[in-house]
């Protein structure tokens, strides 16, 4: 994947002692074009900090040290909520990082002022429970394969990139039993190994898996945790009910570590649908492409056919989706190719979905021909918007059944309502 242009909101509500928090912000904007805006919101009833201004510019200068690019913001209003929202509209801001003092539990969370900003803000949102927090020389990435947790993964990938730490996966094996020599739990195991393989494999990113049977997965978790590591997990899909908040597994994970937690949801993984974007004149039968250059300018075609953006653009957008695929081939197994290009000003998400009886060489590592061609054209100033796309793909192509209905289908409608029956 290509470097996000990140613009990351970061609401301090006491600049005295979130130093770790912004370290943090400065880590996952990368330079030269990743910028954090250092956002204050004074109201009424807020008690005044002596010397605010003061305190911002010194943690801008310290992120700007690293090069990247810090704004301060002191914004006043009656609802903190309301000013974080206008603030992240106004500095165009793709991603939203805020710090948890206290526990994460029900009650905590509940009662806190800026518990409204999870459930409100439309920007992916990374909750940070610091402790004792400097660079990591491991995170360590709990996984549960939801595309809250493949977030989590790209994210903890560029964290360990930038820090030259190790990056673990885990998955656990939920078995009451856990007994080693019974052939169910062998074969669940081997599934979430290919599972998560494949997932990584659709992020281009290569790292240890680990999974671990075991009764409970909170303690299993726990466990391989120690003080000096980083944590990251995705967030429960329960995230912005508030009467479910505060019991799920992310939770009790981050409030029980020895160590540093950042919890990540994704702000469109329950918004957005295959079906959405694949819909019936997005989708082609039969083609019959000599190559994978021809189809992806085929499906260029198409989309241009379609009207999904102008004929004018048809050079760069087709130059980008072959740069793309040059790095490496997006084939990733299933007989399956997520071609895929960053678009600069891109309002949203563009796919089209070609279909190969025949199957062309997409040159797979293991060499098996692709009959399920998924090209999607997403926004460059925030490349992470496709990532819940590329985990429903996943959850699509893994299925032997799904995959012959799907080659087997005789109209557009017939695809379609099998990536809705997905959805479902």
């Amino acid at each position: 994947m290509s470097s996000p242009q990140l613009r990351i909101l970061v609401p301090l509500e006491d600049p005295t002692i979130e130093a770790a928090l912004v370290d943090l912000a400065a880590a996952l904007a990368n330079p030269p074009w990743g910028e954090i805006h250092l956002t204050h919101v004074i109201t009424p009833s807020s008690e005044p900090l002596e010397g605010v201004e003061l305190l911002l510019a010194q943690r801008a200068e310290s992120a700007m040290e690293r090069g990247v690019g810090a704004l301060v913001h002191i914004e006043h209003g009656e609802n903190v909520t309301d000013e974080i929202r206008r603030a992240i509209e106004r500095w165009s801001c793709n991603m939203m990082l805020m710090g948890w003092k206290a526990d994460v539990e029900s009650t905590a969370i509940l009662a806190a002022a800026n518990r409204a900003l999870t459930k409100n803000i439309d920007v992916d949102t990374l909750i940070f429970k610091e402790r004792d927090f400097a660079p990591a020389k491991r995170i360590l990435v709990p996984t549960g394969g939801g595309p809250h947790s493949l977030l989590g993964i790209q994210i903890a990938y560029d964290l360990a990139q930038t820090w030259g730490a190790e990056l673990e996966i885990l998955r656990i094996a939920r078995d009451a039993r856990c007994d080693p020599h019974d052939p169910l739990l062998r074969r669940y195991c081997s599934q979430l190994t290919q599972d998560t393989h494949l997932q990584l494999e659709l992020l281009g990113i290569d790292v240890p898996l680990t999974i671990i049977p075991s009764a409970e997965v909170v303690p299993a978790i726990v466990e391989q945790a120690n003080g000096h590591d980083l944590v990251v997990i995705g967030a429960s899909n329960d995230w912005r009910q508030e009467e479910h908040l505060g019991g799920s597994i992310p939770d009790k994970i981050a409030n029980q570590v020895p160590c540093s937690a950042l919890m990540v949801r994704s702000a469109i993984a329950n918004d957005i649908h295959l079906s959405r974007i694949f819909w019936e004149q997005m989708i082609r039968l039969e083609m019959r492409p000599k190559d994978k250059w021809d189809a992806i300018a085929q499906m260029i075609e198409i989309l241009i056919e379609e009207e999904q953006f102008p004929s004018t653009e048809r050079s760069m957008v087709l130059t980008a989706a072959i740069e793309r695929e040059k790095q490496g081939s997006t084939a990733l197994g299933h007989n399956t190719a997520i071609p895929h290009a960053p678009i600069p000003d891109l309002p949203g998400i563009i796919g089209c979905l070609g279909i190969c009886p025949q199957g062309i060489d997409f040159e797979s590592k293991n060499g098996e021909k692709v009959h399920f061609i998924f090209l999607l054209l997403t926004p460059q100033q925030n490349y992470r918007s496709y990532i819940p796309i590329l985990a429903q793909i996943a959850a699509v192509v893994r299925n032997e059944d799904t995959r012959q209905a799907l080659l087997t289908s005789q109209t557009p409608s017939e695809v379609t309502a099998q990536l809705k029956k997905q959805e479902t």
